[in-house]
C-alpha cells in the first residue's frame, strides 16, 4: 500500500505549527516569458500587470520581525519586473536570507553587479534561482520562448562572476531520473567553468494540465512534514495562500493578512498532487 494511489473523500489536513518560509508573490500573471508548461493560468495574447502593493509586504515583514525564518522567497510571474523590486529585496534582507525565483531575462552583468552591492549591504544572503529546463537551447526555447536559453545562461554566468552561487531550477517535463538530469547539467556547466553541485540544482516535478488522473490522485501515506504548506505561507496582492502554485485559487486562500490567516489548509486542489505524489518540497530550497 506504500505507493498505492487513492481518491480522498475528505482531503488531508495540514496545520501550520511554525512559519519557517515566507513567500511574497510580487506578481502573478506579470511575466516577460510565456512558458508552455507554466502552472499559472495566463492569457498568452495579453500582457497583464498585477503587482503586489508595497504596504502588504511591509505589513507582513513587521509581523515576522524577530521570528526565525529559514528564508524569504520572492516569486511571480517574474519578480524582477516589480517596479519596487530593489527596495523589496533590501527590506527582506533585513529579516532573513532571501531567495529570488527568476527566469533570468532581466539579469545581465550590470544587474548582477548591482545585486552584489545590495547583498553586501546585508548580513543575510541572497540566493538566486534561475529557470532553465534543458541544456539544449532548442528544447528549452521551445518551452520558454525564443532567446530564453541564452538569457538564462547569461544570468547564471553573471551571478557566478559576482560571487553568487545560483540554483538552476529545472522542470522535469521529460520525467527523467534526478541522476540523469544532474549529470547532464553538471557536464554542461563544467564546460562553462562552473562546478555544479547537487545544491545548485532544483528539480521541479512536471504538472500536466491535461492529465486528469494526475490531478485527482494522491499517494496514500502522505508525509505532511515534507510539504511546502507545512511550514510556509504566501503573501500576494489578493491575500494569504498556502502555496505559490495556488495563488488566486479560492480553495487555498487562508485570509487577507498574515497576522490573522488560518493555520489550517486542506490538500483539495489539483496541483496538490505534485507534492503529495513526490513527497517533497516543490518550492522551498532542498537544503532548508
Amino acid at each position: 500500500m506504500q505507493n498505492q494511489k487513492i481518491m480522498f473523500m475528505t482531503p488531508p489536513k495540514v496545520e501550520l505549527i511554525e512559519l519557517q518560509n515566507l513567500f511574497f508573490q510580487l506578481c502573478t500573471k506579470t511575466c516577460n516569458l510565456k512558458c508552455k508548461h507554466c502552472y499559472i493560468e495566463r492569457n498568452p495574447y495579453k500582457n497583464e500587470e498585477d503587482f503586489i502593493n508595497l504596504d502588504k509586504i511591509k505589513q507582513a515583514l513587521m509581523h515576522v520581525k524577530g521570528k526565525k525564518l529559514n528564508s524569504i522567497y520572492l516569486t511571480g510571474g517574474e519578480p524582477l519586473m516589480h517596479p519596487d523590486f530593489n527596495q523589496i529585496l533590501r527590506m527582506c534582507l533585513k529579516i532573513s536570507n532571501t531567495t529570488v525565483m527568476s527566469n533570468g531575462v532581466m539579469i545581465n552583468d550590470k544587474k548582477a553587479r548591482f545585486l552584489r552591492k545590495i547583498d553586501d549591504e546585508s548580513q543575510f544572503e541572497t540566493i538566486y534561482r534561475i529557470s532553465l529546463d534543458s541544456t539544449n537551447e532548442i528544447e528549452n526555447d521551445n518551452l520558454r520562448g525564443r532567446g530564453s536559453f541564452r538569457k538564462a545562461l547569461c544570468a547564471i554566468m553573471s551571478l557566478i562572476k559576482y560571487d553568487f552561487n545560483p540554483i538552476i531550477s529545472v522542470v522535469n517535463y521529460k520525467n527523467l531520473s534526478k541522476e540523469e538530469i544532474y549529470e547532464d547539467f553538471r557536464d554542461f556547466f563544467f564546460k562553462k567553468g562552473f562546478e555544479l553541485e547537487s545544491i545548485n540544482l532544483k528539480i521541479i516535478p512536471f504538472f500536466s494540465k491535461t492529465d486528469e488522473t494526475m490531478q485527482i490522485e494522491m499517494v496514500e501515506n502522505i508525509q505532511i512534514e515534507k510539504l511546502d504548506c507545512y511550514n510556509s505561507r504566501v503573501v500576494s496582492q489578493n491575500g494569504i495562500y498556502s502555496c505559490p502554485m495556488l495563488v488566486n485559487d479560492y480553495r487555498a486562500r487562508l485570509g487577507s493578512a498574515l497576522n490573522n490567516c488560518s493555520k489550517i489548509n486542506y490538500l483539495d486542489c489539483e496541483k496538490c498532487s505534485i507534492c503529495t505524489q513526490t513527497n517533497q518540497k516543490v518550492q522551498v530550497n532542498d537544503w532548508m
